[in-house]
């Protein structure tokens, strides 16, 4: 592999994760227990109306996944994230913006790359995702 293509594929791999951090487990709550950060009705059957962006289904399935979640550390969670549809050998890594939300991804993906995007995945224990309460959406990846 040539020097100048592996210098790309850091630079691509960089450029899609954004220019804010994702919250990790010195600076965020984790996905088990959000009432580190979100008051209790976080988990109340008025957390959608209360945190969602607009009440409608992507809304409705991460405050689900979020409820399912609480008091269990272990739960595997699956995530997604959009990356560009060129980017080769993509992964999520410790420190993405990722979402447990397909749906959510996917809208991401359309907004920012044009509709130039594939979704990636992978399942991972609840106590490594964290979020600084921007979003019910969006969690950070910190597996460490």
């Amino acid at each position: 592999m040539r020097l100048s293509h592996i210098v790309r594929e850091i630079l691509e791999s960089v450029e899609y994760r954004g220019y804010h951090k994702a919250p990790n487990k010195d600076r965020g709550a984790p996905l088990h227990d959000l009432t580190q950060i979100y008051p209790q009705d976080i988990y109340s059957n008025k957390a959608v109306a209360y945190y969602g962006d607009n009440g409608g289904y992507a809304d409705k399935e991460s405050v689900r996944i979020i409820q399912t979640a609480r008091g269990q550390p272990d739960k595997l969670i699956k995530i997604y994230r959009a990356v560009p549809k060129n980017l080769e050998n993509a992964d999520i890594n410790d420190g993405d913006w990722v979402t447990i939300n397909k749906k959510y991804a996917e809208i991401h993906g359309e907004r920012s790359f044009d509709n130039e995007y594939k979704i990636i995945s992978k399942e991972v224990p609840a106590k490594h995702l964290y979020t600084d309460a921007n979003s019910i959406h969006e969690f950070g990846y910190d597996p460490n």
